[in-house]
């Protein structure tokens, strides 16, 4: 009687194990036949292969644009990005704040600053070289205000 009653607790599980690998079995199933049947023409091997192919081309197109970004930073160093802007009124005597200094820096810090001091007489402007954000030329208190503003 021991013997009949393992016998059908085994069966029972057998039959259980079946049943659970038959259902995976028909989803898996569902899941190639989804696919396969996308209008692809070709075996799996082959799709493989196109993808591999895509892959590296893509990889390819990935390490061109990061030489052509890394080449493009460096070149920008050198462009105009940095931008100080002060008014000012030079003399008591003339108002309306129509003088000014403009620094003009790149990423080093380097340019020119730019000065038109506005009287009753006339207008004077000026430019002296920035290299470092430092100049040889003694600077006016506004043109040092227009570096620091620019950095």
């Amino acid at each position: 009687m021991n013997l009949t009653y393992i016998n059908s607790i085994l069966s029972g599980t057998l039959l259980l194990l079946v049943i659970w690998q038959t259902v995976r079995l028909i989803k898996l199933d569902r899941i190639r036949k989804e696919f396969f049947s996308s209008g692809l023409k070709k075996n799996l091997e082959q799709i493989l292969v196109d993808q591999n192919r895509s892959l590296t081309q893509i990889s390819q197109d990935l390490r061109h644009l990061d030489e052509n970004l890394t080449r493009l930073y460096k070149d920008n160093r050198h462009n105009l990005q940095k931008v100080g802007f002060i008014r000012f009124n030079p003399f008591d005597d003339a108002g309306g704040n129509i003088s000014f200094a403009l620094a003009l820096l790149d990423g080093d810090d380097n340019g020119a600053v730019i000065s038109s001091l506005h009287g009753r007489e006339g207008t004077r402007m000026y430019a002296k070289a920035i290299k470092g954000g430092v100049s040889e030329s003694k600077l006016t208190e506004e043109e040092t205000q227009a570096i620091k503003d620019a950095k």
